[in-house]
């Protein structure tokens, strides 16, 4: 019979670090996804760090189909709390909002560490 640390193993690691303005803006988005659990915690598992002022999330997957739905699923999340910590967020939290009228909340593809736009485009 398998033991625990064999079975797990074999399961797919995934880890991303995503660099925040401050420590506390990492805590912030920490608090508010952390909250929901997977849906199938036999087959994920999650764990969220606060590294300086950078969030790191780990998945722990049977499958790399999982552990990339998985993945797509806390970046909209992260995007979304983003988003609205910028629209409401006092400006001690967010900094100050220099965006124009019509134009979109910061991105998390900008400072995510390993995010497309290190590729070459040919």
């Amino acid at each position: 019979m398998a033991t625990q640390t064999d079975a797990s193993a074999a399961w797919h690691n995934l880890s991303i670090k995503i660099p925040f303005p401050s420590a506390a803006n990492a805590v912030l988005v920490k608090q508010v996804i952390e909250v929901d659990e997977p849906l199938r915690p036999t087959e994920l598992k999650r764990s969220f760090e606060i590294e300086g002022s950078s969030l790191v999330i780990t998945f722990l997957a049977r499958t790399v189909a999982q552990a990339r739905v998985a993945l797509d699923h806390a970046l909209s999340d992260i995007q979304l709390v983003v988003q609205t910590m910028h629209n409401f967020g006092p400006e001690e939290l967010v900094g100050e909002k220099i965006s124009k009228d019509g134009e979109e909340a910061p991105s998390l593809e900008v400072g995510l560490e390993g995010s497309w736009g290190s590729l070459k485009r040919g």
